[in-house]
């Protein structure tokens, strides 16, 4: 008797019989994979090139290759911000619906609102960077952007408004904005939009929740409060870094700032409207109070990040293992040629935290005693104060000696299993032509797609992008610095996290074993930096 499943574009249920009788899915995707080919060729004759441009910024036919390099030669470009095709497929995607939407959702806005400095820009951010790894298509629209592009067509100053004064060019601006957000929803198979803005006054959120709950799209607002006089004090002077600062001296962007909440403070209305969804984010992640949820799964997803999301201070530092070369299941200790590369790997790390932290940071961290009546702090507070620095390795012998050179300085080590490198099953120590001609068939599918095809008893970079969830939302968790060593397909996905990398990009991503890479967080945006080991062979 045939199964039924239901398609969560229509909701109906419809009979599947055997595998060969499966039609292929409209859109990439799995569909509770029941075929063998989980996911379409990205650069097939079907695929649209129009998409393919908004991802790269090439030609049709120059698709493929710009999508191998254009993270090599731009490595230090977030595409957070970048707009994505109506096919999208997310490196930690399970599976697709033909409507585009998933998790049975729906649409959904989430709409910030809090005063200025309550860091609800790196709160639009992160989560978008999240829902997006996950397969939501999701999208940013920071109301700030509108007003600076409102203020540069009309030649006037980009200056900041009470939301009381200047009506009607504050109508214009939202009215665009939203009308931008409704497009989004109807015209790009849009899922989530996320509404960046002041959100001041109880009417104007009222006004808001009518206007998309009219267009069958549900509305959750999220208020970032901040009580924290040291985390507030820190949002103001990141203010410089905004785009509206762009050029501005540090000092008087501060100022400016400022002059702002005092603006803003006196008529700001805090959420209590109880027909309204919302979710108050307290002192990022201090507390959480939720009001009117019903919404499911999808916005139980949303509060679990939150309840692991923190404003960041400190960075993500990437480092390659010593030896890429060995078998998947050989685990040799350090030999003296790695035990040289990590010396100069530690040296060189520790040297750039102290300059960029303004002090000699290795030699001032406490070393603890190793009392076996101590008990070693939960795994919990890693990396929760900004000065604090975490490293991270594969449960691999060699890793975890590597290790012991910051162990010693005092610096915390966690071993990770999900950083063991990828499983190259059936064709482990084989050359592309002996892959090629022992299994043609596998190999062509593997050129196609290098992402989610696996050959026999491997992994594929999405197994990795799933196995890694759980560090990346205790990552999230840190405010100060970590250090990951790992393999470079492990590294290729982290990347593809921070960076907002498409599938097509992570296998093709290169790390330099003569290369520390550090990933700086940022409100609007995240900067990746190469540093050079010194004395050591790419």
């Amino acid at each position: 008797m045939p199964e039924n499943i239901v398609t969560e574009s229509s909701g109906r249920s419809e009979p599947l019989g055997d595998d060969t009788s499966i039609q292929p899915p409209q859109q990439p995707g799995n569909y509770m994979a029941r075929v063998k080919s989980r996911w379409s060729n990205p650069f097939s004759e079907s695929h649209n090139d129009a998409d393919d441009k908004k991802i790269s910024g090439g030609s049709g036919e120059n698709i493929e290759r710009d999508l191998k390099k254009r993270r090599i030669s731009n490595s230090d470009f977030d595409a957070i911000h970048q707009e994505v095709s109506s096919d999208f497929i997310s490196p930690a995607q399970l599976y697709s619906t033909e409507s585009g939407r998933l998790f049975h959702a729906g649409q959904l806005c989430i709409a910030l609102c809090g005063l200025p400095a309550r860091g609800k820009t790196h709160l639009s951010v992160s989560l978008c960077r999240y829902l997006r790894w996950l397969g939501v298509k999701a999208k940013i629209f920071h109301l700030g952007d509108y007003r600076r592009s409102y203020c540069e067509k009309k030649n006037i100053s980009q200056t900041f408004w009470n939301p009381l004064e200047n009506a009607n060019e504050r109508e214009e601006i939202v009215n665009e904005c939203i009308s931008d957000i409704a497009s989004y929803f109807e015209n790009d198979k849009g899922q989530v939009v996320i509404y960046d803005a002041i959100n001041a006054l109880s009417k104007d959120r009222l006004d808001f929740h009518s206007l998309l709950t009219e267009k069958d799209v549900k509305v959750l607002f999220i208020e970032s409060i901040v009580t924290d006089e040291r985390l507030l004090h820190k949002n103001v002077s990141d203010a410089s870094k905004s785009p509206d600062y762009e050029n501005w001296d540090p000092e008087k962007a501060t100022e400016n700032y400022i002059s702002r909440i005092k603006i803003i403070s006196p008529i700001y209305q805090e959420m209590n409207e109880p027909e309204l969804t919302y979710i108050k984010f307290i002192n990022f992640g201090e507390n959480i109070v939720i009001n009117n949820d019903k919404f499911g799964f999808l916005v139980k997803k949303i509060v679990f990040f939150l309840m692991n999301s923190r404003i960041k201070s400190g960075s993500v530092f990437f480092a390659r293992c010593s030896n890429n070369k060995l078998k998947f299941k050989s685990d040799p200790p350090l030999d003296e040629k790695g035990s040289e590369y990590f010396k100069k790997l530690n040296k060189t790390l520790l040297d750039y935290i102290s300059k960029s932290k303004g002090d000699n940071f290795y030699q001032n961290i406490p070393i603890k005693s190793a009392s076996k009546n101590e008990k070693q702090p939960p795994i919990g507070f890693d990396g929760q104060h900004e000065n604090d620095f975490v490293v991270w390795t594969s449960t691999r012998l060699r890793t975890i000696q590597a290790s012991q050179s910051f162990t010693k300085l005092g610096i915390k080590t966690r071993e990770r299993t999900q950083l063991t490198q990828k499983n190259p099953g059936d064709v482990e120590g084989l050359t592309d032509e002996e892959i090629k001609e022992k299994y043609p068939e596998d190999y062509e599918k593997h050129q196609q797609d290098p992402y989610h095809h696996r050959y026999g008893r491997a992994e594929s970079y999405h197994d990795l992008a799933v196995k890694i969830e759980p560090l990346i939302l205790e990552m999230e968790r840190m405010s100060g610095d970590i250090l990951i060593i790992a393999d470079e397909t492990v590294i290729r996905v982290f990347y593809g996290y921070l960076m907002a990398c498409s599938c097509n990009e992570i296998p093709f991503l290169e790390f330099p074993q003569n290369e520390i890479v550090q990933i700086q967080y940022n409100a609007y945006s995240n900067i990746a930096k190469r540093i050079t080991i010194e004395g050591v062979d790419p």
